[in-house]
């Protein structure tokens, strides 16, 4: 069984704004660059599409909090879909989706970038993780660090927690090593059984990672947006 990620680099391209709806073209217009937000969800829209043969323009989505049972945030659900499951992510310059029929599933994306920040380890690693970083210095630091914030935040997708749970409470496996969920350390309820990947998306200056919340094996299949 497999779970799909599409990545597409963010552009500024009004004709994206036809695939979504109105509370997603209202929730667009209110931040201060749009196009980061626009891209990722009509890359969602598109993937779904070529997935399950539905009109694009004609998915609706709902968004459940996992910790406050809100609809006002949370994960995204496909109304009409139980069975098939989505999440989505981007940056300033790339965004990425997911989509699965395995279980609940989380996709992240970092540019390394955003890993270069005094205080990394305080705020993401837990006290076992903090060896892995040290001896890297320069774009092999923040890489290793972006795929480790990946890979953390890609299972906080796939529980719906988000960052209501520590990063650091989510240990992962070393970044040298395959993609593996090692210990869950929060008071919140575990996940049970996790998949976890790395995902190239074929931009040196972005690391991403998939978790999907399933015993089964997880095969991963890439394509460009």
């Amino acid at each position: 069984m497999s779970v799909v990620v599409s990545a597409t680099r963010v552009v500024d391209d009004s004709r994206l704004l036809d695939l979504l709806d109105a509370g997603e073209r209202e929730r667009a217009h209110r931040r201060s660059d749009p196009n980061p937000f626009v891209t990722a969800h009509a890359l969602l829209r598109r993937l779904v599409a070529e997935q399950t043969g539905a009109d694009p323009r004609a998915l609706s989505f709902e968004r459940r909090c996992a910790t406050c049972g809100t609809h006002r945030h949370g994960k995204p659900h496909i109304v009409g879909m139980r069975d098939v499951f989505v999440s989505v992510s981007y940056g300033e310059h790339l965004a990425v989706a997911a989509v699965t029929r395995l279980g609940e599933v989380g996709v992240d994306v970092e540019d390394l970038e955003s890993a270069d920040f005094d205080g990394f380890g305080s705020v993401t690693l837990d006290d076992a993780e903090t060896p892995w970083l040290e001896g890297l210095v320069g774009d092999d630091l923040l890489a290793a660090r972006a795929l480790v914030w990946a890979r953390k935040e890609a299972v906080l997708k796939a529980t719906g927690h988000g960052l209501v749970v520590d990063p650091s409470q989510v240990v992962v496996s070393p970044p040298d090593q395959m993609a593996a969920l090692v210990e869950w350390k929060a008071a919140q309820h575990p996940p049970g059984p996790t998949q976890l990947a790395d995902v190239d998306v074929g931009a040196r200056d972005h690391r991403a990672a998939v978790a999907v919340l399933t015993s089964r094996p997880l095969s991963v299949r890439f394509q460009p947006g």
